[in-house]
Parts: C-alpha cells; structure tokens; sequence
C-alpha cells in the first residue's frame, strides 16, 4: 500500500506541478500579448492593412468576413473608429457595437438618414423645390459629361471599356455603373461593396440610396437612374462582353456607348439592367420624353451628344450597333450638347412668331440685315486675340520663320511647315495671339500647297481653338482655295471640296448671305463622274437621273434667282414693319421662309391669314400637329394634293418637300398596309423627281454622290477637334 501511495502522490504531484507550470506559461503569454498590444503595429503589419483597404476583397475573404458581419452596413461603419496615433482602422469590441446599435436605435425618428462618410441618402438630398427646365437639362448634361469621362478613364486604365455588369459563376451581380465609381472619384462607396454578391443582398442592397449625384434623374431624385448601356445583342455592351476598340468595326465615333431612357425605363443604379429593347424597331419609344425633343447620349470615342427626336428609328439602330457595316458617320445625328442647353431659350423660330393661331408677326422682329448671327457652339473655345497683338504676332512669325516660308515655297513644301506651324501652336496655352497667328500662316501654306485634305484639318482645328465664325472662316477658305488651286485635277480633293461646299452653302442659306453661296457654287469643280466609278440608278421607267454635273449648274443658276427673291423679301420686309396688320405681305414672307428657305416653323405663322384660301388651310393644319400615322398621312396628302395644281420650282418643290417630311414620320409608326405602299409611293416620287429649289437641288446631290445630308458645319468641324492629320491624311467630313 505504501508503494502504491506513494505511487499515487508522485502523479498527483506531477499533475499538480503539470498545472502550474501551464498556469505560469499562459500568464507569461498573456503578458507578452499585452505588451505587443501597446507596442501598437509593426510598420509592415500598417503596410498590409492599408494594401487591404485599397483594394475589393477576394471571393474568400469576403465570405470569410460575411459570416462574421450581422450589423446594417451603416451600423458597421459607425462602428469604426480610427486611432490618432497610428492612423489604422480598428473595430470596436463587441460591447461597443452593441452599444452603437442601440443607440442608433433611439435616434429620433425626425433626424436625417445616415451616412456613409460624407454620403447622404438621396432623400435627403433631394431639392425643396422641383428644378425647372433648365436646371434639370444642365444637371443632366454635367451628369453626361461626368459619366462620359469616367467610362473613358476605366477604359485607358483597363484596356478596355467595362462589362454591363459585374458576374459571379454567370450571374450578374452588380452594373458596371458600381464597376466605375472610382473613377468618378467614389473610392470609399465602391470598397463597401461585395462585387460577388448580388445587388438586392447584404451589403449591396443597403448602399442602393447612396446613388451618386451622376447618376441621379434631376426630375425625381430617387435611387434609379435613366443612364444606360446599349446592351442589347446586337449593341457595343451586348452579351455582357469586354468590348475594345479593335472590335467596334463601325469605328468608335460612330458607335454609340452610353443613353438616357425614358423615365419607364429607369431602374435601381446598382441594379444589372441596360437598354435591350426586345423591338427594335420600336426603340424610339424608350427614348427622347426628358430632354426638350432629345436624348442625350455618347459616343464610344467619349464625344458627349445630343440626338434629336426627328431621328429615324434606322439612324438610331445604326448609331446602336457595332459591327454591322452600315457607313454611317456620327455627322448624321450628332448635336453638341449645348443645344440642349439652348432648348429651353425662345428659338429663332418663337422670338419672331407671337402665336401659331393668329398668323401675325411683329414687325420689330422681322429682321431685315443679310447675315443671322452665329449659334454660339463648342465649349472652351478661345476669344479672338485683340488686332494689335496679332499684328505683333505676325510681325514675330515673319522674323523667325521668313526663310523657312521662303524655302518652302522654293522646294514645293508648304504642306510640311503648314503640318509643324499647326502642332506648335496646339501647345502655345500661354500665347492665344501668337497660336492664332500661326493658326492662319498654317492655313495660308496649306492652301498653297494644294492639298485640300490639309488645308480642311488646319481650317477645322482653328475653328475648334477659336472663337471664329464657322461660316465665315469656311466660306473665305473654299473661295481662296478654288482661287489658288484646280480643284478637279484631284478626285479625293473634289469628293471633298464638293462636300464642304455644300454645307457650306445650307449653312449660308439660313444666314441669307445668298451672295455668298452664290460664289460658292460658282466655284464647285466639274464632278468626273467616271472617275470615282460613279453610277447613275435608273429611276421612273427608264429616265436617269440628271448628272451630278448638270445638278452644279442648276445649283448655281437656282441661287441666283434666290438671290433676287431674297432682295425683294428684304423689301417686304420693310414694308411689313410700317403695315404689321397686311395679311398678304405677311403671306408673301411666309412663302419666301417656307419654300425658299425651308423655315417652316417661321413661315406657316405668316402664311394662314393670306388670299391662297388653299395655302391657309393646308398651313393652319399643319400648325396644329400630328401625333399618329393616320394624322402625319393625312398631313402629307394634303401637302401633295397642293402640290399638284402648282408649277415646276420653288412652290412645287417646297409643298412636296413638306408632304415628304410628314410622309418619313408616318413611315417610321406606320404598319405594314396598303397606306405604307400608298406612302413609299409618294416618297420614292417624291425623291426622283427633277429638284426644284436650293435646298433639294443639294440634297439630291449629296445623294448622288453619297454624301451625307444632314451634316451641318459644326459636326463638320467637331469630327476634328483634337486630332491632328498628317499632310495628305484622307479625311472626310460628309
């Protein structure tokens, strides 16, 4: 038994020593931990916690931390605190966090909405008072310009532009529109984002009112956003792709990116959702309800844009897709932005019309002068430098650079120095006079040297840098151009001297400067047809169409009798503002805008209370609108039953063009019937008959030639506002 006591007391004791020796080991640990807890954090373990702040967490560690997170996302941020001294994020313990929750419990129930930092809900930050027009369209072109911006950054630091949505195992989680917050500066609201987790669950769903100022609509100041990818399949963004540049066939300026739909459209901004009509035929009806007869978009080169509701439905699916070869330029439909800004100010059209049902116009503003002043356009644009610094300038280039013109002009290389005195001058930020001054030597040596295709580069960035007036700078340049120069000994100068004519000479036509389209036209070289591998379709049973040549001529003799027109409406003019109350001088006005000029929304005012019971009755119809297919048919008939009993000219061709008009915006809603093979008729006549003014001899023309036949100067000039070609590069304005 002894033995076995003492047998006994060994283990006992060993297990007792056993016990104290862990005792005394686990105080030594702890201590050891507390000491390391007041030495704060090596400068590596700072470094690793800064790493991880900076970027998403891994599909691991977010699961990780998810299991751990129960609190709302708001609670869990206020739960954070940051230490002073070490500058490190440190959460609380949970008896804190409980405390913070319970607190934020028994908050008022009148206090704000929390934040995130220095986010507020969008509730909260939402106006007393509803924006007015204006407001909401500036908000909304600022919000375009800073969404447009920001893609265009995720697209030079990715290689590429970003994916409608962010996926996890093929499910969309999240919209690219989370995907860019850090280049719109939102850094702290994309970390609080879980990129695998879906946008309607924890944490995604609690950051939904946090929406960025971006992308809130300044009509409703809610969580959804009207802004949108084109997603559908056959679009840029379509099957979720990583689309670059290389595979936009279309090219990236002619390939829309980004669109604001309809208010029945928006969705939560988070929220996987882009525009994919299931109709495409129908897509107009998804867009233009918010912005003055509009929509703002932007193209994938990162230009911003307006388009306007008169767009056809085919122009939008073209602008749309991305590879379906369709030639068309952005030209076509692109307006800068600022028009939207100008929509909301009285048009031209409203400051000289009092009201659509009396047909009078006061007289005060019936202008008499040969030039409309030019709509201002582009932004950051420069003043013209004042006359003596110029002069100063001028006397500056000529003493560094004089030999050098001199050589030039001796060895046939004024295209080079043109070439070298436009890049200087893009970097002179700090010298408008001397830039401009080597602005306008470069544009002279282009001209001499001949090459069409320089000389329209140089002229458009001047344009683009300066505040010069687009018509005047292209009328004085195609002039001295065609002076100094055969255009026709080149096909590719033709094609283009012939193109910006022609815009030239619309554009002039609304300034009444028929005198000086009328030299413009004059100064269009003989178009060699065979040349360019031109062919003529056959039209009406058998009867060609009249060659673009013949259509040079005629475009010339018809601005010449314009110009005779024009000098007995500046007569009727005068006469108008003595006796406002004539009817027939105002009906003479009236058909002077509507069938010379084209200004229908200036001229039908005039036009309803004159002799021509028939006249008044199609135009106080007209004023009233339409609003279906039946009304823009019935409207067109009426236009073309008018038409019949009148003419070959200007009143012939001015009713059928108006007929026309109304016909296209029937055919756009119009089912197939009997009456759309009644409207493609009359359009398909309308189109091949012999042009009978200004305005359709161009259009006809540009058809021929297969030149665009909407493009006015400043898209002309905004396809080039930042590039710089080479001497010789091809470039097409049309």
């Amino acid at each position: 038994m002894s033995d076995n006591t003492s047998g006994s007391g060994i283990v006992l004791r060993l297990v007792g020593h056993r016990s104290v020796v862990g005792t005394m080991v686990s105080l030594v640990l702890g201590c050891q931990l507390l000491c390391c807890g007041g030495c704060g954090p090596s400068k590596e373990e700072l470094m690793m916690r800064a790493a991880q702040r900076a970027r998403p967490k891994s599909s691991d560690e977010k699961e990780e931390s998810a299991k751990a997170q129960t609190q709302p996302v708001s609670t869990a941020i206020a739960s954070e605190v940051v230490d002073a001294k070490a500058g490190v994020k440190e959460t609380v313990n949970a008896a804190t966090t409980s405390a913070v929750q319970k607190a934020a419990k028994d908050r008022d129930a009148n206090s704000p909405g929390e934040t995130i930092g220095d986010w507020k809900p969008v509730s909260d930050r939402k106006p007393a008072n509803p924006l007015g027009e204006p407001e909401r369209h500036a908000k909304a072109v600022e919000n375009l310009n800073r969404l447009t911006e920001a893609l265009m950054a995720y697209k030079e630091d990715k290689g590429h532009y970003p994916p409608s949505a962010q996926a996890k195992a093929g499910i969309k989680t999240l919209s690219w529109r989370v995907l860019i917050l850090p280049y719109l500066g939102h850094q702290d609201l994309f970390e609080k984002f879980d990129l695998n987790m879906p946008w309607n669950r924890s944490p995604n769903k609690e950051l939904i009112e946090f929406i960025p100022d971006e992308l809130v609509s300044p009509e409703r100041f809610d969580s959804k956003t009207n802004w949108m990818l084109p997603a559908h399949r056959n679009y840029m963004f379509g099957d979720n792709r990583y689309p670059r540049d290389l595979n936009i066939e279309d090219g990236i300026e002619n390939t829309l990116m980004l669109v604001e739909v309809n208010d029945d459209l928006a969705v939560e901004w988070t929220r996987p959702v882009d525009f994919e009509p299931a109709d495409l035929g129908a897509l107009k009806g998804s867009l233009g309800e918010l912005r003055s007869g509009g929509t703002l978009v932007a193209w994938a080169n990162g230009w911003p844009s307006y388009v306007a509701n008169s767009v056809s439905t085919k122009q939008w699916t073209n602008a749309f897709t991305y590879e379906s070869g369709d030639g068309q330029r952005a030209g076509a439909i692109h307006k800068e932005p600022d028009a939207l800004l100008a929509a909301h100010k009285p048009s031209r059209s409203e400051t000289k019309v009092e009201a659509k049902v009396s047909g009078r116009v006061e007289a005060s503003k019936v202008v008499e002068n040969t030039e409309v002043e030019a709509e201002s356009w582009g932004e950051n644009r420069l003043p013209v430098p004042p006359s003596p610094d110029l002069a100063t300038s001028n006397q500056r280039i000529e003493q560094l650079f004089g030999e050098q013109l001199v050589r030039a002009k001796q060895n046939q290389t004024q295209a080079e120095l043109s070439n070298d005195f436009l890049k200087k001058s893009l970097v002179m930020s700090d010298d408008a006079a001397g830039a401009y001054a080597l602005q306008n030597a470069a544009i002279d040596l282009a001209i001499d040297s001949g090459d069409f295709m320089l000389f329209q580069t140089v002229l458009d960035q001047h344009a683009s840098t300066f505040e010069v007036d687009l018509y005047q700078v292209n009328r004085d340049g195609l002039l001295e151009f065609s002076r100094r120069n055969d255009v026709g000994e080149d096909t590719a100068s033709q094609m283009a001297f012939v193109r910006r004519a022609l815009v030239a000479i619309q554009e002039g036509l609304k300034r009444n400067d028929f005198e000086g389209v009328g030299r413009i036209a004059s100064a269009l070289p003989r178009v060699e047809e065979e040349r360019r591998g031109f062919r003529r379709a056959n039209v009406r049973g058998g009867k060609r169409d009249a060659s673009a040549e013949k259509l040079v001529r005629l475009l010339q003799t018809q601005l010449s009798s314009a110009n005779k027109q024009y000098e007995q409406a500046a007569e009727k003019v005068a006469e108008y503002r003595k006796n406002p109350d004539d009817a027939e001088l105002a009906s003479a006005l009236g058909r002077f805008y509507c069938f010379l000029k084209g200004d229908w929304a200036m001229g039908l005012p005039l036009v309803i209370n004159g002799t021509s019971e028939k006249l008044s009755r199609v135009a106080k119809r007209d004023l009233e609108g339409a609003n279906d297919a039946e009304d823009f048919l019935a409207l067109g008939d009426m236009w073309w039953a008018l038409s019949e009993g009148l003419p070959a000219g200007i009143y012939r061709q001015g009713t059928r063009d108006r007929a026309g008009y109304w016909y296209e915006q029937s055919l756009e809603v119009m089912p197939e019937s009997l009456d759309r093979l009644h409207v493609q008729a009359r359009v398909k006549e309308w189109q091949s008959q012999d042009p009978g003014s200004p305005l359709a001899t161009i259009r006809t023309i540009n058809r021929q030639l297969g030149l665009a036949e909407n493009a006015d100067l400043e898209q002309v000039v905004a396809r080039k506002r930042t590039q710089v070609n080479a001497p010789g590069d091809d470039y097409e304005d049309g």
